[in-house]
């Protein structure tokens, strides 16, 4: 190799890493990003925001805790909660209005989602588990009897899963693509922080966030320091 074209390929070799460093220097793992690593060996998992925190007066601190639907041995699937895990101020404001939703699910054919939708959802259709029932015209889906339980955790007793509603949710390529809270009533959505429901079921939360002044800062201030735990059992 004559000198100048040795010159040649040290110089795009430094280009090259120089335009790799610059495209990651800005990237943060987030949590879920590490738990999709960490469980890269189970076929299907649902995590849902369980709750959210800020701390701190000049310097705030975000937190998230998560519950997380796993899959026993037997199919049977079964719920951990997390520890508080610290997160920075953009994850934090990206899902402020995800209370209650699934906001990462990986299904049983390995696609992921990282947009938030209603729990349970990633489940219906799933002959598997459960079927579509009508009662009074209305058609929900209902789990059959070895998997009752699943009502109970993903708030299905108080909110059904309407054939309607899941329809506008294949149908309208928000998988994977767009957040989906379902349909309004009364100017408030169904699922997600806003919704009147999540109000009744987490009352906590929405008096810590009355009780501390500039809690939805976070979409303005600067960023906070972070720190990763795992998940608990």
């Amino acid at each position: 190799m004559s000198k100048s074209n040795f010159i040649k390929v040290i110089v795009a070799g430094f280009l090259i890493t120089s335009i790799v460093g610059c495209g990651t220097k800005n990237f943060k793992k987030t949590p879920l990003d590490n738990y999709i690593v960490e469980n890269s060996n189970e076929k299907q998992f649902s995590v849902i925001l369980e709750d959210m925190d800020v701390d701190g007066t000049f310097f705030k601190t975000y937190s998230h805790k998560y519950r997380v639907i796993k899959h026993k041995e037997d199919d049977t699937p079964y719920e951990q909660i997390s520890d508080w895990i610290e997160v920075d101020k953009k994850f934090f404001a990206k899902h402020e209005d995800n209370l209650g939703m699934v906001i990462l699910e990986k299904k049983g054919q390995g696609k992921i989602s990282k947009v938030a939708s209603p729990p349970g959802y990633g489940y219906v259709g799933d002959s598997r588990y459960g079927e579509w029932r009508t009662h009074n015209g209305s058609t929900f889906w209902g789990f059959y009897g070895r998997y009752m339980f699943m009502n109970q955790m993903f708030g299905m007793i108080n909110r059904p899963i309407y054939r309607n509603d899941y329809d506008t949710y294949r149908g309208g390529g928000y998988y994977g693509s767009r957040n989906y809270y379902g349909p309004k009533k009364g100017g408030s959505s169904r699922y997600g922080t806003n919704s009147q429901q999540t109000r009744k079921e987490k009352p906590n939360f929405f008096r810590r966030r009355a009780s501390k002044s500039g809690w939805s800062s976070s979409r303005s201030r600067s960023g906070s320091r972070s720190r990763s735990t795992g998940f608990g059992k």
